[in-house]
């Protein structure tokens, strides 16, 4: 790889010192990043010096600088990050939002009506994001509707910050999953030339076992972890109407479900949400329209895990322009040699390529089409390549701290007060208990061959599909 070498499907940049120089920007940041974590810097913004290190680097190791400002601009304009960026920017707005509409206290005098205990809430930040995900389809839309209640909720109830983030970004990770109508549902099943009906069919059972571990372990993190006692003698009752603002997470499900984009869910519910403000009085024009009013405040805390997202895609564009994630995913077909290997290479590809570009959704789409390759010739059901396609990507995808959904959740935290400037998804990941739990479930099905099946022109009859290649 130090010198240009053509491909198949285009050329690759000329760069100093082959394969290991072509990767040096991804070393470079992933070892600033640890070097920050051991000497205590471990906001998101000292991680923007990781990011700059990584640009730098790439700098020096591309030959042709004209190439490597075309990598960096590549990783600015991804549509990908661009859609991000947007709703990063509202979801901070929707948060802001919450929190002035004293929704939470309203939220902790019901449930001390209830008598919810706060050893209850890991598991309700687990179960609610399940709900909202596998609604949509869409992690984010649950953890953006989510976490601007259950965080201050859980504060307010003593509970644990991290583990209420865990449990909200696992129970996005279980729909994102599942839903027959999630964007890794979609890809991981198109990828293997399967029907996603078919697809999320064979997959329901491993995801209720896992499922249903991470929601045990919930129960034991509340038990365990039950946080400060918080007494119920004397419910507040001085917010009980704004238990009406729940009609904002309702709506963005109601919009969604009728084929809304979150995009437009957002926007429509925030407009909603303003006005209701206005209304109740918890707000004026302005406070609105201030420096540091509620829109200035909401975009302001989203910023910083949106600028060190802009530097995952340019690092990503460096070294995707570089080879190498070429090389990486052509070294491994080769050991493809027998079913079981078959099996292990295809979840290493997804599973190195989600923690190198931070993104299993476009480690799915990426390594799908290979995948598909390396699975045929052993007619192994093409539903279960899509299945740990997609369970992998969503294990290993969301236990990576740069992930984008992490990145969020940790923006929307900081938004919602309830943590301090710069607090980072490595305080949260190791709770999300889902992920674990599918990483643990698909590779344990991947080495075992436990769930294994072979197609047959019978079987794929059964699912419409013809495929001249089975017998």
């Amino acid at each position: 790889m130090g010198e240009k070498r053509e491909e198949s499907n285009g050329t690759f940049a000329a760069v100093h010192g082959g394969a290991v120089g072509g990767a040096m920007p991804l070393i470079v940041m992933l070892a600033a990043m640890v070097a920050l974590a051991l000497a205590g810097f471990r906001s998101t913004m000292n991680y923007w010096v990781a990011g700059y290190a990584a640009i730098i680097t790439g700098f020096f190791v591309y030959k042709d600088k004209g190439r490597f400002q075309k990598a960096v601009i590549d990783g600015v304009r991804s549509n990908i990050f661009s859609f991000m960026l947007i709703i990063f920017l509202f979801a901070g707005v929707l948060s802001k939002i919450f929190t002035a509409s004293h929704l939470v206290e309203a939220l902790v005098w019901l449930f001390s009506l209830a008598h919810i205990t706060p050893a209850m809430l890991p598991a309700i930040c687990f179960l609610l994001p399940v709900i909202l995900s596998t609604a949509t389809g869409s992690a984010a839309a649950a953890t953006t509707t989510a976490a601007p209640i259950l965080l201050p909720l859980a504060q307010a109830m003593g509970v644990d910050i991290n583990i209420a983030c865990g449990a909200i970004l696992a129970g996005g990770a279980f729909g994102d999953n599942l839903a027959p109508i999630s964007d890794t549902t979609i890809a991981s099943s198109l990828t293997q030339e399967a029907k996603v009906i078919y697809v999320v069919r064979s997959r329901l059972k491993y995801s209720l076992i896992a499922g249903a571990a991470a929601l045990i372990g919930y129960i034991i993190a509340g038990v365990t972890h039950p946080g400060a006692d918080v007494s119920y003698a004397q419910p507040d009752s001085t917010y009980a109407s704004s238990l009406v603002f729940l009609i904002l997470p309702v709506l963005i499900i109601i919009l969604m479900l009728k084929g809304a984009n979150l995009m437009t869910a957002l926007i429509i519910n925030e407009i909603l949400g303003i006005l209701m403000l206005l209304a109740f009085g918890y707000t004026d024009v302005s406070t609105l329209i201030a420096k540091d009013g509620l829109i200035a405040a909401g975009f302001n805390g989203m910023l910083s895990s949106a600028i060190f997202i802009l530097f995952i895609f340019i690092m990503v564009s460096l070294i995707t322009e570089a080879g190498v994630l070429d090389a990486l995913l052509g070294a491994l077909k080769k050991y493809a040699k027998s079913e079981r290997t078959a099996e292990i290479v295809s979840g290493l590809m997804v599973s190195l390529l989600s923690i190198m570009i931070s993104s299993g959704t476009t480690a799915i789409a990426a390594t799908g089409p290979m995948i598909r390759q390396i699975m045929k010739p052993f007619h192994i059901d093409r539903n279960r390549a899509a299945n740990f396609l997609d369970g992998l990507g969503c294990g290993v995808g969301y236990l990576v701290p740069t992930n984008a959904g992490c990145l969020n959740l940790a923006a929307l935290a900081v938004s919602a007060g309830v943590v301090a400037d710069g607090y980072n998804p490595i305080s949260f990941v190791g709770w999300n208990f889902h992920s674990i739990a599918l990483t643990v479930v698909f590779w344990f099905a991947i080495l075992t061959g436990w769930g294994r099946k072979h197609e047959t022109k019978e079987s794929l009859a059964a699912q419409g599909i013809v495929d001249p290649d089975v017998q």
